[in-house]
């Protein structure tokens, strides 16, 4: 926490983002005990993949709608109101005994860690300006990764053996730290934001959106209109930053459900699994760290290029990876590059985003990551009739290289962080 408050620089910020680990802590601590839960419920490797895509649909549903409220600044009644949802979902599916049940709460679950979790990321950005996103979102991603680092490796020690009551308890504490996270919050006191005049109403059609203005500069005055999707996904480069962003989550998603069940079809504890994703994480963690660094020395589009395909390579190999200290470090390559593709697109989307409509262009990024979220997973389950864990897995370094080659193909401009 020393090096996130170093990373931060101002209290608000180090307070959100400690908020943020936590929230994060107890998402990766409940996914893999769901997926455990699930399997012991009778649920088979492919109905794992519509786990996932229920954890991931209501995004695909609610992004927009609540991108555009955010866009009107209200972003900590919704961090408040996710994290609450979150943790009373999943104490609910501690008490649960039937796979029906399961899929439900875990799709509310869903609901409430995607609007705390995105709520974060326009307030971070309302208060950023181009010369500072590259930083401000690594120390964004820096957090979550502290969370998805603590989360699994807490859950797997609280898990043990993987009984019923074993991964309950983990469960159960999970959720309880899912609201614990409201104490920090409540320190949070972000800057007062600086009023703009307004302009007269007028009966002549806005103006098209300026692009957004450079850092230091006063912005227009001019309240910024509705943009449509369509009009967004045809903003430059927006489309290849959301598909690199897709594909990215989508393959750390597919590596935490489908790590547990390749852990039980080659006989592992629920302590090693939670040590391997706990290993993933870490790697992430460590790559952000010296993000801002490389950010302000390379082109973004050379560092995701390096990046993706490290963790595709990584992704690929684990089907022929037989000790686990190999796949071990297939794990901490998949994690390293995994990790610096997150961070990057959302300092991407942001940077390319015309003042005030800047929460509804994220949201339009978490749109895209849903659709691969619940495509990829159901997908992936397909798969794994065939494949089994480890086929899945491969798959997915596939899918991360074919998007790679996809999306740089005309060399897309993606800036640099002093841009």
């Amino acid at each position: 926490m020393s090096r996130l408050r170093v990373l931060t620089g101002e209290p608000w910020l180090f307070w959100l983002l400690s908020a943020m680990a936590l929230n994060q802590a107890a998402a990766n601590m409940l996914r893999p005990m769901i997926s455990y839960r699930a399997l012991e419920l009778g649920v088979d490797p492919a109905g794992l993949g519509l786990l996932s895509a229920v954890f991931n649909f209501a995004p695909l549903v609610i992004a927009l709608p609540i991108g555009r409220a955010l866009d009107r600044p209200r972003e900590m009644r919704f961090i408040v109101g996710g994290n609450v949802l979150m943790g009373v979902s999943g104490l609910a599916l501690a008490a649960m005994g039937d796979a029906t049940s399961l899929f439900v709460l875990f799709g509310i679950l869903g609901i409430g860690h995607f609007v705390a979790a995105f709520s974060v990321q326009p307030l971070v950005a309302r208060f950023s300006h181009h010369g500072n996103y590259d930083r401000r979102f690594a120390a964004y991603s820096f957090a979550a990764s502290i969370g998805q680092m603590l989360g699994p490796a807490i859950g797997g020690l609280v898990a043990g053996g993987g009984t019923h009551d074993e991964i309950g308890r983990a469960i159960t504490l999970g959720s309880l730290l899912a609201l614990f996270l409201l104490v920090p919050l409540a320190l949070v006191r972000p800057p007062a934001p600086t009023r703009l005049p307004t302009q007269p109403a007028t009966p002549v059609a806005p103006a098209p959106l300026a692009p957004a203005p450079p850092a230091g500069s006063t912005p227009s005055p001019t309240p910024a209109r509705r943009l449509g999707l369509m009009e967004i996904l045809r903003m430059p480069d927006v489309a290849r930053a959301i598909l690199v962003s897709t594909t990215v989550l989508s393959a750390i998603d597919i590596v935490i459900i489908y790590l547990p069940a390749l852990g039980e079809e080659r006989a592992w504890a629920a302590s090693l699994v939670g040590g391997l994703l706990a290993l993933r994480a870490g790697s992430s963690m460590a790559t952000r760290l010296v993000l801002g660094w490389l950010a302000a020395r390379f082109e973004r589009r050379t560092i995701l290029i390096w990046s993706m395909g490290i963790s595709a390579a990584s992704l690929l190999a684990l089907p022929i990876a037989g000790p686990v200290p190999l796949i071990a470090l297939l794990m901490i390559g998949a994690g390293a590059g995994l990790g610096i593709g997150q961070p990057l697109t959302m300092a991407w989307v942001a940077a390319l985003a015309p003042a005030g409509v800047r929460a509804t262009l994220l949201s339009v990024r978490v749109m895209g990551n849903s659709v691969g979220e619940v495509l990829l997973p159901v997908a992936a389950g397909s798969m794994a009739a065939v494949g089994g864990a480890a086929g899945v897995l491969a798959a997915t370094g596939a899918i991360v290289a074919i998007s790679l080659a996809w999306a740089f193909a005309g060399k897309p401009h993606a800036g640099r962080a002093r841009d």
